[in-house]
Order: structure tokens, then C-alpha cells, then sequence
């Protein structure tokens, strides 16, 4: 029979089992969440975000994780779901490559950034800069 003694014992070591368990699906997570942030890194830095047609499933494929852990990534780590995440990274891209390469005009850049129009570069530019995209040229360059 055991002892309250013994009972006691094996809580403890139940509890410490349970804390290391906890520790290491932690860490698991945190390893997961710096491989997918590289991965994102790098899918933005081969300028992957250029494929109008981009969606979060062939995104997820192309950098071989599932989708569900790209959503939960964007949700934890960036407090974004896909379209608006994706929105972001054009729009930063964009005004990049207007600064770079001031000659461009309007049309290469929506282009080269992967929308889908010239009016849809116009309209993150007056929704984000409150201006056209030439005033914030103008502005900035």
C-alpha cells in the first residue's frame, strides 16, 4: 500500500514531468516559429510576393510548411491574416522601388510589386500615405 508519503512523491515528479513537457513544446514552437519567419525572409527577399495570383495555400506549398501553421504565425507573431500581411509586403516593395528607381513610372511598379493594377497601388497609397503615388514621390524622392 502506499504511503501519503509516496502519493506525494509521485505528484511532484508528475508535475515536473509535466513543466519539462511544457519547456519542450515550447521551445519546439519557438524553433518552428524562427524557421517559418526565415522562410517568409527569404520569400520576400527572391521577391515571391510578385505572383498576382499568390494565395496563402501556394504560398504555404512553396515554402513547404502547412497552411494552418502560416496562419498561425501571421496571428501570433505579426497580428495579420494572410491578404492583409501580403497587402503590406507589396506596399513596402513598392515604395522601395520608387525610391531606388525613381524613372519608373506607376505601371512597372504596381507591376514589378505584384498588384493587380495600377488603381490598386493607387488606392494602398491614398489608404496608407493619404496621397497619390506620385505626390508621395515627389515627397520622398
Amino acid at each position: 500500500m502506499e504511503s501519503v508519503e509516496d502519493n506525494a512523491c509521485l505528484e511532484l515528479q508528475d508535475e515536473e514531468l509535466d513543466d519539462k513537457k511544457e519547456t519542450l513544446q515550447s521551445q519546439r514552437s519557438e524553433r518552428r516559429r524562427k524557421i517559418v519567419r526565415e522562410k517568409l525572409d527569404e520569400w520576400c527577399a527572391t521577391k515571391g510576393y510578385r505572383d498576382t495570383s499568390l494565395n496563402m495555400i501556394t504560398l504555404s506549398r512553396s515554402l513547404n510548411i502547412s497552411r494552418y501553421e502560416l496562419s498561425r504565425y501571421l496571428s501570433s507573431c505579426l497580428n495579420t491574416t494572410f491578404r492583409p500581411w501580403l497587402a503590406e509586403v507589396r506596399f513596402e516593395a513598392a515604395k522601395k522601388m520608387m525610391l531606388d528607381n525613381p524613372d519608373f513610372g506607376n505601371d512597372i511598379i504596381s507591376a514589378e510589386c505584384g498588384f493587380s493594377s495600377r488603381t490598386h497601388l493607387y488606392r494602398m497609397f491614398k489608404e496608407k500615405e493619404g496621397c497619390s503615388p506620385t505626390a508621395w514621390r515627389e515627397k520622398n524622392c
